[in-house]
């Protein structure tokens, strides 16, 4: 970045809009990742939930089909 060639006043109202800026993008991407990692656990549960019901022993009644 060049050298700021406006007022003292209009650099400090410069580096105040600035840190606005990179405040309330912050927060959005904080959110952002908020909204991922409780994506990520629920599809972690239900990776565990469907490995769980791979691993459980199959029932008898459902391994023999009924007759007609």
């Amino acid at each position: 970045m060049t050298g700021f060639r406006g007022s003292d006043a209009s650099l400090d109202r410069e580096i105040a809009t600035l840190e606005r800026m990179a405040r309330i993008r912050v927060r959005r991407v904080a959110s952002e990742l908020s909204e991922i990692d409780r994506d990520l656990r629920e599809l972690r549960r239900e990776r565990a939930r469907r490995k769980a019901e791979a691993t459980e022993p199959v029932r008898s009644e459902a391994a023999v089909p009924e007759s007609a």
